[in-house]
């Protein structure tokens, strides 16, 4: 595969962040006292990961196209995570 070093980097920086970022979000759903919407934290995580550069990143860092969605399945056609 020979990922080049700088992509290397780059794709462990862009986890590094979107782990960061899911982290907080978490957090924010689990605070004491607050009642938990897991819906809605499930849903803030999807988006993070449906609009963050740093996925473009870690795709095109393992050779995927950095617009892919997934993969077809029964409940969603490749193009949504639906």
């Amino acid at each position: 595969m020979g990922m080049a070093e700088h992509d290397l980097r780059a794709a462990a920086e862009a986890a590094n962040r979107l782990i960061s970022r899911i982290e907080e979000i978490v957090a924010d759903h689990l605070q004491p006292g607050r009642d938990a919407d897991e819906a809605r934290g499930f849903y803030e995580i999807v988006k993070v990961l449906e609009d963050s550069h740093d996925v473009a990143v870690l795709r095109e860092a393992l050779g995927d196209s950095p617009t892919r969605f997934g993969e077809p399945t029964p409940y969603a056609a490749g193009d949504h995570t639906g």
